[in-house]
């Protein structure tokens, strides 16, 4: 099976190539930056190559459409003539963009669409929540985990309120293979743990496992947030709770910060 996976040397796609891998699969690994294997016939395209930080969108909103929107077209475009399963992440704040980002994610799904309906073209989108790991160098979980160990201050955007539902990558890479094994058929799905945590609570959480106490920073929202974003009838199996995902990420901050 020849499968071509976008983003290979960012968190997530760095953790699909290594489990694919481990599972026997040869996948075929591209950046944003590199030439696109256009003249190759792929059976399963992971495209996961984007530009992901919504506030940089502000400043740069060309670079986050040709390495967004464009990129994703021209990997559905090679699905197409390849007659490939593409996967596609999308994202919780497709709803009512604010951001290039965001509308990106939006005009892609949107595209996707279209292909399906005027093409056939078989594509799974997948609307990825909160997600999080120990290679993860951006995100909550990881900023706060990073702040109680070093005695760095936190910043915190708005009062804490709001709910967000976190999902680590090994579980998003893990129902990434039942795509690709079959097991999870073209269609969309809303992929986190189905547990919404407040951010008041990650925090504390942090706190306990760590032993520390986070000194924390308030600042208004850059852009509007919704209160609560939680996955519904998430296909990912027995997701590991944050709290042992927390326990990962300060044991591997511990042997970085020594």
């Amino acid at each position: 099976m020849n499968i071509l996976v976008t983003g290979s040397r960012g968190f997530i796609g760095s953790q699909l190539m290594e489990d694919l891998r481990n599972k026997g699969f040869d996948p075929v690994g591209v950046d944003i930056e590199d030439r696109m294997p256009e003249e190759t016939k792929f059976d399963i395209i992971l495209h996961f190559g984007a530009r992901t930080l919504i506030r940089n969108s502000l400043n740069h909103p060309y670079e986050y459409f040709v390495d967004g929107l464009s990129l994703t077209m021209k990997c559905l475009e090679m699905a197409r003539k390849s007659d490939a399963l593409f996967l596609y992440p999308s994202s919780g704040s497709t709803a009512e963009p604010s951001n290039a980002y965001s509308m990106s994610k939006k005009h892609g799904t949107e595209w996707i669409n279209l292909y399906r309906n005027l093409y056939g073209t078989r594509a799974v989108i997948f609307r990825l929540f909160n997600i999080y790991g120990g290679n993860a160098r951006k995100g909550a979980v990881y900023l706060f985990s990073k702040a109680a160990l070093s005695g760095e201050k936190a910043i915190r955007f708005g009062d804490g309120s709001h709910v967000r539902d976190y999902l680590n990558v090994k579980d998003l890479s893990r129902t990434v293979l039942e795509v690709v094994n079959g097991n999870i058929k073209p269609g969309d799905y809303e992929l986190g743990s189905g547990k919404g945590t407040s951010v008041n609570d990650l925090i504390k959480t942090v706190e306990t496992l760590s032993g520390r106490k986070i000194e924390v920073e308030e600042r208004p929202y850059v852009l509007e947030e919704a209160e609560t974003l939680v996955a519904r009838n998430s296909p990912v199996k027995n997701p590991m709770t944050l709290e042992n995902g927390i326990r990962e990420i300060l044991e591997k901050l511990k042997s970085e910060l020594q």
